[in-house]
């Protein structure tokens, strides 16, 4: 299947993308152009597989 086909499934590669962008020590506050890569690929992840209106984002987070 084609990433063009499934819309969702070339979001979650977007958001893994800018996942690993940031664990890989990407400044998420900086100008850098690695910085715009991870914006932007969130983005457009949001743009092509929206989240889910009043649910969670399905991420757990612990402090």
């Amino acid at each position: 299947m084609a990433y063009a086909d499934n819309p969702a499934r070339l979001a979650r590669l977007l958001r893994d993308l800018a996942d690993a962008l940031e664990k890989a020590g990407v400044n998420p506050s900086g100008s850098s152009s690695d910085r715009h890569l991870m914006d932007d690929a969130r983005k457009a992840a949001r743009e092509l597989d929206p989240p889910q209106e009043g649910g969670r984002s399905g991420r757990f987070h612990a402090f």
